[in-house]
């Protein structure tokens, strides 16, 4: 299996890399089990002081590789599959497992910052993000709903118009905007500069404090999450089993716009 994601620890920080910048380090399924692994084994870390997720290339990460993604209607299944509907499966392992992690997660964004991008950015505890740094919850543009735990994590940050528009519309939002509705932490000008210094002054602050900290905040953070989790699998299998998301994808697909069918009984 190629490596599309790395992982370098040194010092207590690890640095998580997207590294499929030739192809705007867009989602495949390897990504997902790569990522999983990844958090899984940072949670083991007892020396982890600090995470950054960053990614090379121009991009941050444009989303799935839905033609990746779609070619194998089992690697979906294992995507969505969890033993109960409350629990987080593979695509929200990758979002949500960053809060489960003790350690600050810093997630460093340039460049677009798509759909799944969009949702495992929100599992990081601090966003921070270049001038020209683009933001987008695109999933409605493909016919599906988000189901990577990004909701879980909306809930504490935007108000519920906020997030819904901003779902709804699927469309780009630049940095500036995006800090309006607090998607982001801070808009730096000089980004490496920045996260360097919110690194240092996290590694001079007890761990146990800041350990402590996350856990103090996720209380609120976290409400309805078992009910989120499971609404989101639940209401994306839905999708999956009707016509629309397969007119959502040949309009998009094709530059098309052909009507879609009346909705299902929600």
């Amino acid at each position: 299996m190629k490596h599309l994601i790395t992982l370098n620890i040194e010092n207590g920080v690890a640095t998580v890399v997207f590294d499929r910048a030739e192809k705007l380090n867009a989602l495949t399924f390897d990504s997902f089990i790569q990522l999983d692994s990844i958090i899984k084994r940072l949670k083991k870390e007892k020396s982890l002081r600090l995470v950054v997720i960053e990614a090379n290339g121009n991009d941050f990460c444009t989303g799935l590789d839905v033609k990746n993604i779609s070619r194998s209607p089992l690697q979906m299944l294992k995507l969505l599959f969890k033993w109960l509907p409350g629990n987080a499966n593979l695509a929200q392992r990758v979002t949500i497992g960053w809060q489960t992690i003790k350690a600050p997660v810093i997630c460093k964004i340039h460049g677009r910052c798509f759909g799944g991008g969009m949702q495992i950015a929100l599992g990081a505890d601090f966003r921070l993000v270049s001038k020209d740094a683009q933001f987008s919850i695109m999933e409605t543009r493909w016919g599906l709903t988000p189901d990577m735990a990004g909701s879980v994590m909306l809930q504490g940050l935007m108000p519920y118009d906020q997030a819904l528009m901003l779902t709804h519309l699927a469309e780009p939002i630049d940095a500036k905007t995006a800090r309006s509705l607090n998607l982001v932490t801070q808009v730096c000008d000089d980004l490496d500069s920045a996260c360097e210094q919110l690194k240092a002054s996290l590694l001079a602050k007890s761990p146990d404090a800041l350990a402590a900290n996350k856990r103090t905040y996720q209380k609120h953070m976290m409400l309805n999450k078992r009910k989120l989790l499971a609404a989101e699998t639940l209401n994306q299998i839905k999708i999956l089993r009707g016509k629309n998301v397969k007119r959502a994808i040949n309009n998009r697909l094709k530059d098309e716009s052909k009507p879609f069918y009346n909705s299902a009984n929600w």
